[in-house]
């Protein structure tokens, strides 16, 4: 094959081969030729053309770097051309002795390496042995930037080639195929793992303009030329067999069945040769072994710096901005931030790349904040387009017309999901569904998240915002999101008998794992005015709100369910029906919230709509509700005929668990009266129920009230067993930890063990407030308080009763402000109405930690109480004592004795 004139290649071309061989950056090339970076970027760009001494320049360092005379035919005598940065052949570095250099401008984000054309390997004639090319045809491209991390993948595939001769590294555009599967390359090489040498041969597919196929770049890129009667793939496959080694083919997504067929037959008649192919679709090879590159590790939400710093993510968005913005380091950034800005791009290589280029523009908290429409940012000037949803295009361009459907519908989830939740979502078949996330996961349009049980899928956020995109240009977003409502409305309906059964743990999973998907599908029904499914879902979630802590959340969407009914009054006893369980539910975790008055309230509307409908299980559950917060409220003859009347109604039902809830109910009123025996009877009743049924929960509900009872009656042995098992069936559960952690300090203070007693209560506490159970929380409270007063620690003890207190207030549960009240007498404080200012306790605690310094939301923190609910203290507090703000309101603290300082 005779070499093309220079004149003949594009000026692009030239410029990019002449960087690379030099292994320069456009700026450096820019310093050596005298110019601009931005005259060499339009050079490269196509947008202008150099002047005739420019020209004659960058002809010289074209002779220089490959051995060549200087062409002398651009008009410019030799006595006129610029010495900037002339130098022989001889002073150069070889070619395999170049160090890279690593771009000072915005890194290169496109997947893809620096396009090589044809001539960039070609030699002359006298170098050629045999028709063929020389070891330096055969070198990798250089890299414009570092590459960073990818350890395990590295391990993992350099393992893979020692076992495996065809390999396709997979991948949407972005994933960092290229990258990998040349550093993977480079260090075989490096190893000398190659059979013969360990040649690698590099072959840059993305360039290639049709109809010029594969094989002819693969002759060039091995430094072939034409021999009469001998095809290029003869040619090259007599190269291959005589130096065989690994073949990187790069980029084959756009020449799958040519290179399909090459593959198999380089590989049949060259025993030794190893293939490694990157391509955004599956080749469909014999013998192939598909690798989907994953996304960069990211730190999980709990990482502290050194373990964020070390994240694979992090290293190249830390890296890329130090690029950008020289001396750019991690000191410079909060760590967190850029953990949450990772996890938020996925991993996504060039994501984080294009990111990255905004660092000395944005600060993390704003890149973080906009970094979708960030990723949209398409930087002027520059040839290709930076956007990475163009990049996605490619991609996606290339997936089957079902792949591109199923891809889109699959959007709507925002959590990760199941095979199961798949093809609940895209109405097609199991076994359609999984082919098509089969063919999404090896082209890594998925994350697989492996389980026991079962695997599960997701999106990174840009692939999904990408897709999304795509659903709502198609016209499917409605139906889509109506679906994926439905399914997860189907979820919570499922869920509500199993969580109160022996499955309640793996229900419970299920229901967190998919929790942004069930909030999504709550808003569509609020949205949609879905008003029936709305209070069939609300019905069915209240036992999953309670127990894991989400009771806030599950109030407030019972509040948009059963304000939408208001709307539309109901006719039919159905429909009234419905809205009094969503009624009931609703009083319950008012109830467990501390919302006494309002639990009351909601209950009782639920007795006026179920009484007309006749005795039943729905009245039970009112009743129950109403008991319990009468009960918190101290009104305790009304609760025990409410739980009795719920006793009675499920003993004639014959609903065994229903019946053991009753009676566990009933057991409590027992102990509030101090009545230990009938309590402890009734609860034993309780747990044999509850063992038969086996539901874990429930069981360790029973077995820490049993334990209470058996502290109050100083049974130290059989209290600490009983707790033990409590412990063990309570995992997952905030609600039940923290009154089992509770009862725990209960049974060492009653033992006297002040010190393991002090660290149950606060861990209950902690439990308490993460599960907004402040009931607990009080109760915890003051036994820690009595446990400083036993260990000496006086202010301590004062200052723990008085939170106490001001929580008893503000829950209005007489019961536990008698408790307090006695508490504060033991340890000898002064009573509530002696604080100054007729503030009232809870008011003096809140001022007394401004004094101390502390903003409101670290009062809130400290109290267990809103940040709102702080301000409103300290306007009361500032009224009251006709102060002017915090400074005066300080001072006052101090002068009055409400602080220690």
């Amino acid at each position: 094959m005779n070499s093309e004139p220079l004149d003949a290649v594009p000026l692009a071309a030239r410029l990019r081969l002449l960087r690379t061989q030099l292994g320069v950056s456009q700026e450096q090339l820019a310093r050596r030729l005298g110019v601009s970076f931005a005259t060499v970027n339009r050079w490269e760009s196509g947008r202008s053309r150099p002047s005739a001494r420019a020209s004659l320049a960058i002809a010289e360092l074209e002779a220089a770097a490959s051995g060549r005379q200087p062409a002398r035919d651009h008009g410019m005598p030799r006595g006129q051309q610029t010495p900037r940065d002339r130098q022989t052949a001889r002073d150069r570095p070889t070619a395999r002795d170049r160090p890279t250099a690593r771009d000072s401008q915005a890194p290169r984000d496109r997947e893809t390496l620096p396009e090589h054309e044809a001539s960039r390997d070609r030699q002359p004639a006298q170098n050629r042995e045999a028709g063929h090319g020389s070891r330096h045809g055969f070198e990798l491209p250089i890299a414009q930037s570092s590459f960073v991390g990818r350890e395990r993948e590295l391990a993992e595939l350099a393992g893979l080639l020692t076992r495996a001769r065809l390999i396709s590294l997979t991948g949407p555009g972005g994933i960092g195929k290229s990258r990998l599967a040349v550093e993977v390359a480079r260090r075989w090489e490096a190893t000398g793992t190659g059979e013969i040498g360990g040649d690698v041969v590099f072959v840059p597919l993305a360039g290639i303009r049709p109809p010029r196929p594969v094989v002819s770049v693969l002759a060039s890129r091995l430094g072939l030329h034409e021999r009469p009667g001998v095809s290029w793939r003869e040619s090259a496959l007599g190269v291959l067999r005589e130096r065989p080694g690994l073949l990187l083919l790069d980029g084959a997504e756009h020449y799958l069945e040519e290179v399909a067929g090459l593959v198999e037959e380089f590989l049949a008649s060259a025993p030794a040769l190893r293939i490694m192919v990157t391509s955004r679709v599956v080749l469909g090879a014999p013998g192939e072994a598909c690798w989907a590159v994953p996304p960069l590790e990211c730190p999980s939400v709990a990482a502290g710096s050194s373990a964020i710093a070390a994240s694979d993510a992090v290293r190249l968005f830390i890296a890329r901005a130090s690029e950008r913005l020289p001396g750019f380091s991690t000191a410079d950034v909060p760590p967190h931030a850029v953990g949450e800005l990772c996890r938020r791009l996925g991993g996504l290589p060039l994501a984080i790349e294009l990111i990255a280029g905004w660092v000395g523009t944005l600060s993390i908290r704003e890149i973080l904040q906009q970094r979708v429409a960030l990723l949209e940012y398409d930087p002027p000037g520059l040839q290709g387009s930076r956007k990475l949803a163009d990049v996605l295009r490619a991609s996606y361009d290339l997936l089957q017309p079902g792949q591109q459907r199923i891809l889109r519908l699959l959007s709507v989830f925002t959590t990760p999901f199941s095979l199961a939740d798949a093809g609940a979502v895209t109405g097609v078949s199991e076994q359609e569904a999984a082919a098509a996330v089969r063919g999404l996961v090896d082209a890594s349009w998925l994350v697989v998240i492996r389980g026991p049980e079962e695997n599960r899928f997701s999106m990174v956020e840009a692939i999904r915002v990408f897709a999304t995109a795509r659903l709502q240009e198609a016209g499917e977003a409605p139906q889509a999101r109506r679906r994926h409502a439905l399914h997860f409305a189907d979820i919570a309906v499922q869920s509500s008998s199993s969580l109160a059964g022996p499955h309640a743990r793996r229900w419970a999973d299920r229901l967190a794992s998919a929790v942004d998907d069930l909030r999504a599908m709550m808003q569509w029904i609020v949205d949609n005015g879905e008003v029936d499914l709305g209070l069939e879902v609300g019905t069915a979630l209240w036992r999953w709100w309670l127990s894991s802590g989400r009771l806030s959340s599950g109030r407030a969407w019972l509040n948009k369910f059963l304000a939408a009914a208001d709307e539309h009054p109901a006719r039919s006893a159905e429909e009234n029906r419905r809205i009094g369980r969503a009624l009931r539910a609703a009083a319950v975790l008012a109830v467990e919230n501390d919302d006494y008055a309002e639990a009351v309230r909601l209950a009782r509307r639920a007795l006026d709509i179920f009484d007309p409908l006749g005795p039943g299980e729905d009245i039970a559950q009112a009743a129950t509700a109403l008991g319990s917060a009468q009960r918190y409220l101290g009104e305790r003859a009304e609760a025990r005929r409410n739980f009795q009347t719920a006793v009675d109604l499920r003993a004639e039902s014959g609903d065994r668990a229903k019946l053991a809830m009753a009676l566990n109910n009933l057991a409590l009123i027992e102990l509030d009266d101090g009545n230990l025996d009938r309590a402890r009877e009734l609860l034993e009743q309780n747990l044999i129920i509850k063992r038969q049924l086996g539901e874990p929960g429930s069981i360790a509900i029973g077995l820490a009230n049993l334990a209470e009872v058996l502290t109050r009656s100083d049974r130290w042995q059989a209290a600490r067993a009983s707790l033990a098992e409590a412990a063990e069936l309570a995992v997952g559960q905030p609600q039940i930890i923290g009154i089992v952690l509770c009862n725990q300090g209960n049974l060492a203070a009653g033992q006297r063990n002040w010190e393991q007693a002090a660290e149950f209560y606060q861990a209950a506490v902690t439990a308490c407030q993460a599960g907004g159970h402040t009931h607990v929380a009080v109760e915890a409270m003051i036994g820690l308080g009595r446990v400083w007063h036993q260990r000496g620690q006086a202010d301590e003890a004062a200052r723990e009763l008085r939170m106490a207190e001001a929580l008893a207030h503000e829950i209005a549960n007489p019961q536990l402000m008698a408790d307090v009240t006695k508490a504060l007498a033991e340890i000898g404080d002064l009573p509530p109405g002696r604080l100054p200012g007729h503030l009232t306790a809870r008011q003096a605690e809140v001022l007394r930690l401004l004094a101390d310094g502390l903003s409101n939301k670290e009062i809130a923190a400290r109290l267990y109480i809103s940040r709102g609910t702080v301000e409103r203290h300290l306007t009361t507090i500032y009224n009251k004592l006709e102060l002017g703000g915090r400074v005066e309101a300080a001072r006052y603290a101090v002068e009055n004795g409400l602080t220690d300082r």
